[in-house]
């Protein structure tokens, strides 16, 4: 299969992955042929691109790091979690101002009523990528508007356990990470007029309440199960910044591998945060709900982010994260604009799967330099210094 941009997308072609709406509910079966309805439908729901079958390029696979059925848990826990909890906001409070105050006061309004869910979705994650042992960040689900508060929080639970694992955090810690990312935006549930929207759409006062989501979003840990102490300050420092401009405490970082210990969180950014503050910045800017007003390629967003490492991202996890994100992600569209075969330069070609170096990757050919359908061939670079590629679309 291959990656198609939706306004390629064509009556009549078959469909290689599944399509879902909001809570996860199935438009369109994979294997399944295309009509303009189906397409029009996709566009509304606000996906980019879908996964195609197509001769020639059937062992294309892209492989997440977690099971859909992983994916559909672990989404439906948090989307059970954000309803519940905004229906009893809405049936206890009159007023769409919340304060720290009023968590602090009712507790059980501004908790969690499904913290074994949550918990359960949380081991799966963690055992799939265990399991799996994926080593680079290729394929993960796409973000649209009705879909971004719950699947944006399951990628970066997913993103953050990789890179934890690179870290060498044991299974324990794992969990907590992975917890701590899961619920990293659940503050937001007493803002509505801010939940899922990008930042950059809010107006000056929407953005004071919005830096308030990691305050509340820590209470609301806290009042759930007062011992989840680090998903507390994971949820708490995750807009923090290297430098001390962040929010909402205003604190420092060492920029030092998140594995150290002996640190009190009142004093420094909290480990994890460390590394869901990066994860959750790179997972915004691939799809369009960052500062920028436009999806940026996995290399330009992780370009971004490496360019305020040491400021504003710990420079340890931003280079250990560099190390595990595909450039070219599976089944995506790129043109070779230098190889050691320059006969080919120019061409076009599917990613057919990632090497070692994610820089070369494997690919089959699909058109010439005027755009003309080729034969489909295999081509490894792995071992071609001059290589460059262009990532279409």
């Amino acid at each position: 299969m291959r990656r198609v941009l939706i306004d390629d997308v064509e009556p009549g072609m078959i469909l290689g992955r599944s399509i879902f709406s909001e809570a996860n509910n199935l438009v369109l079966a994979a294997g399944k042929e295309l009509d303009p309805q189906y397409i029009k439908r996709f566009r509304e729901l606000g996906y980019s691109s879908v996964f195609i079958e197509e001769k020639g390029f059937e062992s294309v696979n892209p492989m997440e790091a977690i099971s859909t059925t992983t994916r559909t848990v672990a989404e439906r826990a948090v989307l059970d979690g954000i309803e519940k909890m905004s229906n009893a906001i809405r049936m206890k409070t009159e007023t769409e101002s919340i304060s720290r105050e009023m968590l602090q006061e009712q507790q059980k309004v501004f908790s969690l009523p499904n913290s074994n869910e949550l918990s359960l979705a949380v081991a799966h994650i963690v055992r799939d990528v265990i399991e799996s042992n994926v080593t680079l960040v290729d394929v993960f689900a796409e973000l649209t508007h009705e879909t971004y508060i719950y699947r944006h929080s399951v990628n970066v639970a997913v993103l953050s356990v990789l890179l934890g694992r690179k870290f060498g955090f044991t299974s324990k810690q794992l969990r907590e990470l992975s917890l701590g990312a899961l619920l990293h935006d659940i503050g937001k549930v007493c803002m509505p007029r801010i939940l899922g929207r990008p930042k950059r759409d809010l107006d000056e006062d929407e953005i004071e309440t919005f830096k308030e989501h990691p305050v509340f979003g820590a209470l609301i840990v806290k009042n759930t199960n007062p011992s989840l102490f680090t998903e507390y300050f994971t949820v708490l420092h995750h807009h923090e910044w290297q430098n001390g401009n962040g929010y909402p405490q205003g604190l420092t970082g060492d920029n030092q591998p998140p594995t150290r210990s002996g640190q009190r969180p009142s004093e420094k950014i909290f480990r994890f945060a460390e590394i869901v503050s990066v994860v959750e910045a790179f997972d915004n800017l691939v799809n369009g709900y960052g500062e920028l007003p436009r999806p940026l390629t996995p290399a330009d967003a992780l370009g971004t982010i490496i360019s305020l490492s040491h400021k504003r991202f710990n420079q340890n996890v931003c280079h250990a994260f560099s190390q595990i994100v595909c450039l070219y992600p599976t089944g995506s569209l790129v043109q070779i604009l230098d190889c050691s075969q320059p006969k080919y330069n120019g061409f076009f070609a599917v990613v057919k799967e990632q090497n070692f170096d994610s820089t070369r990757p494997v690919v089959i050919l699909y058109a010439d330099t005027e755009g003309s359908r080729v034969k489909p061939f295999t081509l490894d670079f792995m071992d071609d210094p001059r290589l460059r590629l262009r990532l279409m679309g």
